[in-house]
């Protein structure tokens, strides 16, 4: 029975790997695959930061006009040289270059998931032959690096490196974006500001103000919560002086933790107060649907523009749900495989496996575990932070995809009755010739 619930498991998994589908699905798929340690969870972790601040460049940092270019490309499903391209670039980074030499080591002294280890030998013996190096959320992610960065992994920023501080969570705190295309239309500096323009006048200023007023509570809110993370962090693994990370006192400790019970609390008011600007725009924007739906313009102009919002809408709703998938699976493999506390004998197993990494990549090697030891501190807090981003990023995503769908939709069916009273005309024209 054992043996045919691991096969069963090993079939999913195969399925789930080699599908073009919902690459959250595959995260899960590929979470009940890999060793429990905290390396994975941290760079799951960064790939659900990775794809926050993605969905906040196309937000607020993409000029947007009805003949952009960029949102196609950010869309746009992999070539198997665009794919090659990314497993290279992936493969050249400290984890990934070395992962191939340590992951046995790893399993044979760490185990696989609780999943995979109640099956017995036959779930660990799949797990081992069925998990994947490069995560499925880690070509999404690193796609869009390359539109936004370019080519050059110079100017990437480095996405897998934990911040030291928690503060201005929403941007890369490297990298060089290139230079967005020029545009002939009506340019848009952000995709808010390109919805209120398909807005009928009458509701455009109410729009703009209410937009304003909840981008401005969530920023409280993203501050407090870089707050109280950086304030856990120090409770957790203690304060920095210079490169030294020191514990804190007795009295140091309870000091922090009145800190952190005050920002807790603002927190809590600040989210409050976020959640009814919330609320506020998005009923304007219910009303926005409403009204565009009464009197659909379908303006070539107006068409283009929609649709191109349409795209982005989409795919920050998609990356709202990976990120909030990758901060969901990290969270649930930390506790249900009690990562935290077996943390160290994962840096033990590591300190084994450093035999077998080759020569060439032993510095490799060791810039993976400088950077662990630091993620290790940051991992819980970016967590917490992600997870609210994300779920707000895509609460917001689905109502500019709801208001475009409609014109969308009008569109489609006026194309389609045109090319129908078109192909009846024909017929006519062609019955009157006989």
């Amino acid at each position: 029975m054992i043996k045919k619930v691991a096969l069963n498991a090993a079939a999913l998994a195969l399925a789930a790997f080699s599908m073009n589908g919902c690459s959250a699905a595959q995260e899960m798929m590929a979470s009940q695959m890999e060793v429990p340690t905290l390396e994975i969870q941290a760079n799951r972790v960064a790939l659900g930061m990775t794809i926050v601040r993605e969905n906040n460049i196309m937000a607020f940092k993409m000029p947007l006009s009805g003949d952009a270019k960029w949102p196609a490309k950010v869309a746009a499903d992999l070539n198997e040289t665009e794919r090659k391209f990314i497993t290279d670039a992936i493969m050249d980074e400290p984890y990934y270059a070395t992962a191939h030499y340590t992951k046995h080591i790893q399993r044979k002294m760490l185990g696989s998931g609780v999943l995979m280890s109640q099956l017995g030998d036959y779930g660990n013996i799949a797990a081992g032959l069925m998990d994947q190096t490069i995560s499925p959320l880690a070509y999404r992610a690193v796609q869009k690096i390359t539109v936004f960065y370019g080519k050059d992994k110079a100017n990437w920023p480095n996405v897998f490196n934990f911040d030291d501080s928690l503060g201005n969570f929403l941007e890369f705190k490297d990298g060089k974006m290139i230079d967005i295309e020029a545009a002939t239309g009506d340019v848009y500096p952000t995709i808010g500001s390109a919805v209120i323009a398909l807005a009928p006048v009458n509701l455009q200023k109410d729009l703009a103000s209410a937009n304003d007023e909840m981008l401005e509570a969530f920023q409280e809110v993203g501050a407090l919560e870089g707050e109280k993370g950086e304030i856990k962090t120090k409770i957790d693994g203690g304060k920095k002086e210079g490169d030294q990370t020191i514990e804190l006192s007795a009295q140091e400790k309870l000091d922090a933790e009145n800190e952190l019970a005050t920002i807790e609390q603002r927190l809590k008011e600040a989210q409050s107060i976020a959640d009814e600007k919330e609320k506020i725009y998005f009923e304007l924007l219910d009303q926005m649907s409403a009204a565009v739906q009464a009197d659909i313009n379908l303006d070539e102009n107006y068409v283009a523009l929609a649709k191109n919002v349409n795209i982005v809408s989409k795919e920050i709703l998609v990356g709202g749900n990976e990120a909030y998938t990758a901060f969901g699976l990290a969270t649930a493999q930390i506790v249900a495989n009690n990562i935290l506390a077996k943390f160290p004998k994962e840096l033990e197993s590591l300190a084994v496996a450093k035999a077998h990494v080759p020569a060439n990549l032993q510095a490799k090697f060791d810039e993976r575990m400088v950077r662990l030891v630091k993620n290790a501190i940051y991992l819980l807090p970016n967590v917490g932070i992600g997870t609210y981003y994300a779920f707000k990023q895509k609460s917001l995503a689905e109502k500019y995809e709801n208001v475009t769908d409609i014109i969308m939709l009008a569109h489609q069916t006026k194309v389609e009755q045109e090319a129908a009273a078109q192909e009846a005309l024909e017929k006519a024209q062609a019955a009157e010739k006989k």
